[in-house]
């Protein structure tokens, strides 16, 4: 089978290895984000995906738009899948019905769950004890397309953003040549989501990791799970930013967002609970702990 892969981050990197070393799959190309400055130099980076796809010879492709991408696109002839995961760009209905077997695309929840940009962050966000890995037939709205299989997977207390991802991103690796295999013979037939039961997610921005402590001890900690370690939790402490690098939650009565020191040990008042952080940052500061934190701002905290 003739695929060409669209794919960006960490996450879609397994599951391309997976289906290069599949020999009943040919990848003829990989479609990535062009390279994008990162850093505090602004450094002109390669897409993980990009990086994967060097490594293994394929050829890459990197449109600047929707209309660079068909036309590189129609350079390709009798393609049997488009296989999308996580390539950040909607494609058009002109593009979608290139594929002979149509376009293909993994999402990391359990659809109609959750649609859109950032699934693994929104399923810790909520405190959710399950996701999984829904593949689907694409149309022009994100998202929304026929299912054809969903695998669910277990969330643990102790994940974060980073060990839920590799997870779910082996769970695409194992199961996507399987599916493929399948829709080609016709063993699995998609089956429409419920689009009244549908939820959306955003992009993920800076201030999003900003603390409101009228939140409870639990709600914050998941944010910290989700948004580790970009773009981590942070508030204000005395004018500076501090950001909590490592947390665990108590049933202590503090007001809301107040410094607490016990002994060895900082709390900090949420609406339900207390937060206590392990690790701390101070803006324009190396990491520290607790104790180190308390030892240079116990002046400062009333």
């Amino acid at each position: 089978m003739k695929i060409i892969y669209f794919g960006t981050p960490e996450f879609a990197v397994k599951p391309l290895e997976n289906l290069y070393g599949d020999s009943e799959f040919e990848i003829i190309a990989v479609v990535t984000q062009p390279d994008k400055p990162q850093g505090r130099k602004q450094i002109l980076t390669a897409s993980p995906v990009k990086d994967c796809a060097e490594k293994l010879g394929i050829p890459v492709i990197q449109p600047k738009n929707k209309q660079e991408l068909a036309e590189e696109l129609k350079k390709i002839e009798k393609v049997d899948f488009f296989v999308v995961i996580a390539y950040g760009m909607i494609l058009t209905k002109e593009v979608l019905g290139m594929p002979k077997y149509g376009p293909i695309n993994v999402h990391a929840s359990l659809l109609p769950k959750y649609r859109g940009a950032s699934p693994i962050q929104e399923a810790l966000l909520h405190g959710d004890t399950n996701t999984g890995v829904s593949i689907m037939a694409m149309d022009e709205t994100m998202d929304h397309g026929n299912i054809y299989l969903i695998k669910r997977l277990n969330i643990d207390e102790n994940d974060s953003l980073e060990s839920l991802t590799n997870k779910l991103s082996e769970m695409s690796a194992e199961i996507l040549p399987l599916a493929l295999k399948d829709i080609k013979s016709g063993i699995l037939t998609p089956l429409p989501q419920n689009h009244q039961k549908a939820t959306f997610c955003h992009k993920i921005e800076k201030e999003d990791g900003k603390i409101d402590f009228s939140k409870s001890a639990v709600e914050i900690k998941n944010m910290l799970r989700a948004f580790t370690p970009w773009p981590g939790i942070f508030t204000e402490f005395n004018g500076k930013k501090i950001k909590i690098i490592e947390a665990t939650v108590s049933n202590d009565k503090i007001e809301p967002g107040k410094f607490k020191i016990d002994g060895k040990i900082l709390k900090i008042g949420t609406s339900d609970g207390a937060l206590i952080p392990s690790k701390l940052q101070i803006e324009g500061k190396n990491v520290m702990d607790a104790a180190a934190f308390i030892n240079g701002y116990k002046s400062q905290i009333s």
